[in-house]
């Protein structure tokens, strides 16, 4: 057996390894989601108490009877439509949508670097000899190719007007890109740009994981395929808790709403929230050049996985479980890189032996 054959049988071998250890992590991911079914509605009960009870108990108490029923008929109905959701294989089919989004991010960011590139050519450029170097005097391309911040707090007024049709979990916000992946998308639409302008081959669409209908053997598409269900089951705890948000909205618990890009940018780490209860956020409203320190602030529902599992014992206990499985993943992840790498050089060696050793010419048989 060749150093390349044995090293072929490596990687088969590490996923056969991946394949027979794939059932138990798919266990562990639908323990996960039925715990997270089944305490959903306390965690989001306790989180709209806290809104109604300690940040505007005037304004719940001000609500007919009627009303109140409304909002917790409401609450019911939305986390079990969204329980429904909340199965792997769901979460698999939101995977792949997000990850057509992020595509169609990537090709308008790289339309709009060509466009820029191509926008700072000079048409007609004059010959310059041979032997000297043209100094161009064109401006170099600007940050203004890049799609500005959608996450960006306007100056809120008192009040926010808002729709009275009907809405459920996802229909006000499946349009809503995702925002913590912008950034590279952008640096991935640069790459393509640069090397079409340039003339080179770009590289092929890379390959998603979760269409395949089963989980990867391949451990590098199983972490990406993990990457995605954890932003698949963000995206879907995001809907609800705008949903949520809305309904408050309506009944005039709260007197504004933030834009589905707050809650994005929120659980990316990307805005300075205050203090808040597990599953609430509050952000500082400016008012004004210079807002006092009492400044207002906005109070909404925001459920993160990391919250429900503070909350909820058991759920901590699954993720527990599965982050070991990912640690074990990443580890076959990092040795499966090392010996592609060692078969890519084993495959360039062939070649270069292959160059400097041409076969013989085959000859003609005797006429």
């Amino acid at each position: 057996m060749t150093l390349l054959e044995a090293a072929h049988q490596q990687l088969d071998e590490l996923e056969e390894r991946l394949g027979a250890s794939n059932p138990q992590l798919y266990r562990h991911l639908a323990l996960y989601l039925q715990v997270l079914r089944d305490g959903l509605l306390g965690a989001v009960q306790q989180a709209c108490f806290h809104v109604a009870t300690q940040v505007y108990p005037d304004r719940y108490a001000d609500l007919p009877q009627s009303q109140r029923q409304v909002l917790h008929r409401r609450m019911a109905n939305l986390v079990q439509r969204a329980s429904s959701l909340l199965t792997v294989e769901q979460l698999t089919h939101l995977a792949v949508q997000i990850s057509r989004e992020q595509q169609r991010e990537r090709r308008r960011q790289r339309g709009r670097l060509l466009e820029a590139l191509e926008s700072g050519r000079d048409p007609d450029p004059e010959p310059t000899p041979q032997g000297s170097v043209h100094l161009g005097l064109e401006l170099p391309i600007g940050a203004d190719f890049l799609q500005p911040s959608r996450f960006s707090l306007q100056q809120p007024g008192p009040e926010v007007d808002h729709d009275d049709g009907d809405h459920d979990d996802g229909d006000a916000s499946s349009q809503a890109e995702d925002s913590s992946d912008t950034a590279d998308a952008t640096i991935e639409a640069m790459a393509e740009a640069l090397a079409a302008w340039m003339g080179q081959q770009t590289s092929s669409p890379a390959v998603t994981p979760w269409e395949g209908g089963s989980l990867p053997t391949n451990p590098e598409l199983l972490l990406t395929w993990l990457k995605g269900f954890e932003a698949a089951l963000s995206r879907r705890l995001r809907n609800l808790s705008h949903a949520l948000n809305v309904d408050l909205l309506r009944l005039g618990i709260t007197r504004t709403l933030l834009p589905v890009s707050l809650l994005d940018a929120a659980l990316a780490g990307q805005l300075d929230t205050q203090e808040a209860p597990a599953n609430l956020m509050r952000l500082p409203l400016p008012f004004g050049p210079d807002p006092a320190p009492s400044q207002l602030d906005a109070t909404a529902l925001l459920l993160r996985t990391t919250d429900l599992e503070l909350a909820l014992p058991r759920l901590r206990t699954c993720r527990n479980r599965i982050q070991q499985h990912r640690q074990e993943v990443r580890r076959m992840a990092q040795h499966y890189r090392r010996i592609q790498r060692r078969v890519q050089a084993l495959e360039a060696e062939q070649l270069w032996l292959q160059d400097i050793n041409p076969a013989p010419p085959l000859s003609s048989p005797p006429a």
